[in-house]
């Protein structure tokens, strides 16, 4: 694996998101399937205020003159993120839900509802995001078909995103705590 510094140059957030600009899950607003729930989830057990992104290395640098997303930072102490994230970790929050600035919006809003795996083996995959939320994803819980094209595209940023040790540590920290917990994972590609 090829090693590149632990925080991402802002040039190079801007090309992730100009590509993952280009692609969409399907061809349609797929908040119209659920009515944004995954930006506007909130009842009495979970409020919207607790929807947070953990942004990925260097990533906060995008949110810095944002009006529509609050940042903040977690050291180690406080999160459960490997060792090697030794500058801590932040969250992005937006504040007007669902009418943030797509243009900025997270890694993880763009490639959702696909997130790394790395199996034993050091194999990469992309597979559903079934992590337990307060609310269901129709494209994950109805299984619909997604854009060949966001799929491809998806995993070529992850793999990039890979050769990054902070991001590597993280994946393979999460993949093996779904192996470990024999959590099962729908591979897409």
């Amino acid at each position: 694996m090829t090693k590149i510094s632990p925080a991402m140059e802002k040039e190079t957030i801007e090309k992730i998101y100009g590509i993952l600009n280009r692609v969409s899950p399907v061809d349609y607003d797929c908040g119209k399937l659920c009515n944004e729930t995954c930006c506007t989830y909130d009842d009495e057990d979970y409020s919207n205020d607790d929807l947070i992104i953990y942004l990925l290395p260097g990533e906060e640098k995008m949110f810095e003159s944002s009006k529509s997303f609050e940042v903040k930072h977690f050291d180690l102490k406080e999160i459960n993120y490997p060792h090697s994230w030794k500058e801590g970790v932040y969250t992005v929050k937006c504040l007007n839900p669902p009418k943030c600035e797509r243009e900025i919006r997270p890694i993880q809003c763009r490639t959702f509802p696909l997130i790394p795996h790395i199996d034993r083996n050091n194999h990469f995959y992309l597979i559903f995001d079934e992590s337990e939320y307060p609310y269901e994803c129709p494209l994950i819980k109805e299984n619909i078909p997604l854009n060949e094209e966001f799929i491809n595209e998806t995993y070529k940023v992850w793999r990039f995103l890979l050769k990054n040790r902070l991001v590597y540590d993280l994946v393979d920290m999460d993949s093996r705590k779904r192996e470990n917990s024999k959590i099962k994972y729908r591979i897409i590609r």
